[in-house]
């Protein structure tokens, strides 16, 4: 399972236009394969920011399945004129799938590399 946390800064004054949009637009995970849930969180301390979580079975479900279909360019068209810049988007795994050396290898077999590291070094490690 995926963790993919977006932190979106919208313009400020537009927070009620914003979270209505993404109510609508929020139908369109629904269907996409791989989702699993989804939540928003308006910030205490900053009005104008948000956290959005969603929880996907892959990461390919949301790179490639999510981000490559077609509603993905509707769900971005719908949301992103609330935007002050670019959600900042990351993606985790849980260390409790069964042992530190498990997350480990759904790392690896995500195929991404790990901050600090070179791409030869990631290589290696994924090849093993």
């Amino acid at each position: 399972m995926i963790l993919e946390s977006a932190i979106l800064y919208i313009k400020p004054g537009l927070a009620s236009e914003f979270e209505s949009a993404f109510r609508e637009a929020s139908g369109v995970l629904l269907s996409k394969k791989g989702y699993v849930s989804h939540e928003l969180n308006k910030c205490v301390e900053n009005r104008d920011e948000y956290i959005f979580l969603v929880r996907w079975s892959g990461i390919k479900d949301h790179l490639i399945g999510f981000r490559g279909h077609p509603d993905y360019k509707l769900w971005n068209a719908s949301l992103e004129p609330f935007y002050t810049r670019p959600p900042e988007v990351k993606h985790y795994i849980d260390i409790r799938i069964d042992s530190r050396e498990q997350a480990e290898a759904e790392l690896t077999k995500l195929l991404i590399p790990e901050r600090g590291t070179d791409s030869a070094s990631h290589e290696e490690r994924t090849a093993e």
